[in-house]
């Protein structure tokens, strides 16, 4: 018994490394992609004006995410 606890933990053990390589290989794909485009990288200044794109909502199936704002009010970059 004492043996199968032993892999059950080094199965999740790998699990976990294998999500994390995967994780880091998306970013760098995703990195790569980025700064690759037009645009390039994108970098706001102390002062300017942002708002936050809520993601999470697109994921959902509930009804009220058809009223819910994706977009969030405007904040002021305060430092870099």
């Amino acid at each position: 018994v004492h043996v199968h606890s032993a892999y059950v933990a080094q199965q999740r053990l790998d699990a976990l490394a294998n999500k994390v390589a995967d994780a880091l290989q998306r970013k760098a794909s995703f990195d790569k992609r980025v700064l690759t485009s037009p645009q390039g990288e994108v970098t706001f200044e102390t002062g300017q004006l942002v708002q936050v794109y809520a993601s999470n909502v697109d994921n959902t199936f509930k009804t009220s995410r058809k009223i819910i704002p994706r977009w969030s009010a405007p904040h002021r970059i305060v430092t870099r």
